[in-house]
């Protein structure tokens, strides 16, 4: 009976020191959305948008994808992102009654949803 509760002791001893000197698996890093799916949950029509990288050193800001034509009231759309590198963008927008614009991340989510 000692014999066994002696190799019991050992195994969970050695599974506890795997469990704590083990590695964390590495994340794999962020890949930029080749498409950006935009969805219109407003009463009006979106009438243009842009994402926009931001101008860096010598390089002057560009957009790298945008709405060609209006959105109407409760649409989706997918556009491509063309020319980008990284994830953070500037995305502008217009409506009839409202005009913004805000960060986006598209390594993380590309599926950018207007709603009321």
């Amino acid at each position: 009976m000692k014999l066994r509760l002696a190799m019991i002791g050992v195994i969970a001893a050695a599974g506890v020191a795997q469990a704590v000197g083990a590695t964390k698996p590495r994340m794999a890093p962020a890949k930029l959305a080749q498409t950006v799916d935009l969805e219109n949950q407003r009463p009006v029509p979106l009438k243009s948008f842009e994402i926009v990288m931001a101008a860096k050193d010598k390089t002057p800001e560009a957009i790298v994808g945008k709405l060609d034509k209006p959105l109407a009231a409760g649409g989706r759309m997918r556009f491509p992102i063309t020319g980008a590198k990284g994830c953070r963008f500037e995305a502008r927008w217009a409506f009839d009654d409202a005009k913004d614009s805000g960060d986006v991340d598209l390594c993380n989510d590309a599926h950018i949803v207007f709603a009321d």
